[in-house]
């Protein structure tokens, strides 16, 4: 879906609103400079983790996970979350004293939601889910209502820490697309694949890249390859040397190198000290 809605001068674009049970783990990932995911657990129970802590979620948990924040789901095996998600990207907010601006000024937050913010959460993915004449203009309006609501619960003494520049997206589907492709299939996307999914070419894919993620194509895979790499050795019972070719490495020691500069350790020592910390 792509709905665009022009609130205040600024502009929104919404790129999913999704709702279903995760059985899986949802590995590390971050979003650009202007991407914002709001979460809320309907029912279930599990564990979000950020670079530095890790919380717990339970039913009517609420969390927003807004530009290069990196986190990662867990959900509980006997007990899996339910999630209704949307994500979006602000551009053109000004930092003046509105609502937007309030929202857009909090990259993470996470707390429990109100009866007002759960009703717009549904209705929106109720409303995705038809095929209205007036879906677009529906979805808009509770897509404001809901970011209204938000501002108003991050600041309920209606003070912000505003903090953050203007300025002007022109490639929100562009870098939704590489978010999707690093997330989806890490192992083995190239940066060509990328260029041809945004119809540019590969040297101004680069170029993007490093105005919306401050950081290289190479080095955005390497992270999502060990983001990767971590979930596999979690959750599945698989060989070292399977983990090496499931993240698109074709030598186990090029793997066990790469992993042991992202973690400090090998593979197969963090699989060992997860399996103590199951059983302390």
């Amino acid at each position: 879906m792509d709905i665009t809605i022009n609130y205040n001068d600024s502009k929104i674009k919404i790129f999913k609103i999704f709702s279903g049970t995760l059985e899986e783990i949802v590995m590390m990932h971050a979003h650009t400079k202007n991407g914002y995911e709001l979460h809320l657990i309907d029912s279930g129970k599990g564990f979000l983790d950020t670079e530095n802590k890790q919380y717990k979620l339970s039913e009517n948990s609420l969390y927003i996970t807004g530009p290069n924040v990196l986190h990662k789901q867990t959900p509980d095996k006997k007990n899996p979350m339910h999630e209704l998600c949307i994500y979006f990207k602000i551009s053109n907010h000004k930092n003046e004293n509105c609502a937007i601006d309030a929202f857009a000024a909090k990259r993470f937050w996470i707390g429990k939601s109100n009866t007002e913010i759960r009703k717009l959460f549904k209705q929106m993915v109720l409303e995705n889910d038809k095929n209205s004449v007036y879906k677009k203009d529906i979805i808009s309006s509770l897509g404001i209502r809901l970011i209204v609501e938000l501002a108003k619960l991050y600041y309920p003494d209606n003070k912000t820490d505003i903090s953050q520049s203007k300025y002007t997206d022109l490639n929100e589907s562009r870098s939704w697309i590489l978010d999707q492709l690093l997330l989806e299939d890490c192992s083995n996307v190239r940066l060509e694949d990328f260029a041809k999914n945004m119809g540019v070419s590969p040297r101004q894919a680069e170029r993007i890249i490093k105005e919306y993620y401050g950081s290289s194509f190479k080095k955005l895979r390497y992270e999502a390859k060990m983001a990767m790499a971590a979930t596999l050795l979690e959750e599945k019972d698989i060989s070292v040397e399977e983990c090496a070719v499931k993240c698109g490495y074709t030598c186990s020691a090029a793997f066990i190198t790469a992993f042991k500069q992202k973690y400090s350790i090998t593979p197969r020592t963090y699989r060992e000290n997860l399996k103590l910390k199951r059983k302390a």
